[in-house]
């Protein structure tokens, strides 16, 4: 809105929210990481104690075997979901578009919270039988069901039972789109 426009002019800071908007109204000249970084809300710094490692990948579709590369690292200079407490944090590069819907397109990054459990209908990083992929987690008693959240109907809820190696590495806490 001209309201909001008018803020940013005379030095408020934007939201993350305003700054997707303002890259998607872009048509791609500018990207919401660039954005992101010129608001002062993420840098690219390793020395940082706030820093946040990227471990790699993680599929965003069928589970893809699980690497743990540091990549780069992100750090938040904001608070979403306690996201800059970096203990027990850390960050994947998203492959895939199973969970475009959930803005989490390929080749986002997301930050995620080292837990073992997450509710249900939480976004989470699970291992399946030692691969790794990113869905919304329903357990179901006697199942456990994973479940995309895309665009693409090509994607199907993943149905796994006790005799399946399944691990919850943690709950998706925030998603960081590079729009170009």
């Amino acid at each position: 809105s001209a309201g909001n426009l008018s803020k940013v002019m005379h030095g408020q800071r934007p939201s993350p929210d305003f700054l997707m908007k303002i890259a998607n109204a872009s048509g791609g000249r500018v990207s919401y990481e660039r954005l992101m970084m010129a608001a002062d809300y993420v840098s690219d710094a390793s020395e940082s104690e706030t820093a946040i490692p990227i471990c790699g990948s993680i599929a965003a579709g069928s589970p893809v075997e699980a690497f743990e590369d540091v990549q780069g690292y992100v750090d938040l200079n904001y608070d979403y979901a306690g996201a800059t407490a970096r203990g027990d944090k850390f960050a994947l590069r998203v492959t895939g578009d199973s969970m475009n819907m959930a803005n989490m397109p390929d080749g986002s990054v997301v930050i995620i919270n080292r837990q073992s459990m997450v509710a249900d209908g939480e976004i989470a990083a699970v291992m399946v039988n030692g691969d790794a992929t990113v869905k919304r987690v329903y357990n179901k008693g006697d199942y456990l069901m994973l479940a995309p959240v895309s665009s693409n109907p090509e994607f199907q809820p993943q149905i796994y039972t006790e005799e399946d190696d399944i691990r919850i590495l943690g709950k998706v806490l925030l998603s960081l789109v590079d729009i170009n």
